[in-house]
């Protein structure tokens, strides 16, 4: 993935945390549980190598949207 790749999918999980949390939907949930479930052994073992930053990308944005400052 490019850096503008990197940065549209960035941008785009931003987005749709804030509608999110704008519906009400609880994101400190959400986003732990999508990290547990990187985590988990359940994973496609293609995905495997890209978990810990697909967990850091996921906290990044959640930060974003929690605390926009």
């Amino acid at each position: 993935m490019n850096d503008n790749q990197a940065r549209e999918a960035r941008e785009a999980l931003i987005v749709v945390l804030s509608t999110a949390a704008s519906m009400g939907i609880d994101i400190d949930l959400l986003c732990h549980l999508s990290a547990e479930e990187l985590m988990s052994g359940d994973i496609r073992e293609d995905i495997r190598p890209f978990a810990s930053g697909a967990i850091y990308q996921i906290a990044t944005c959640m930060n974003y949207v929690t605390d926009p400052s």
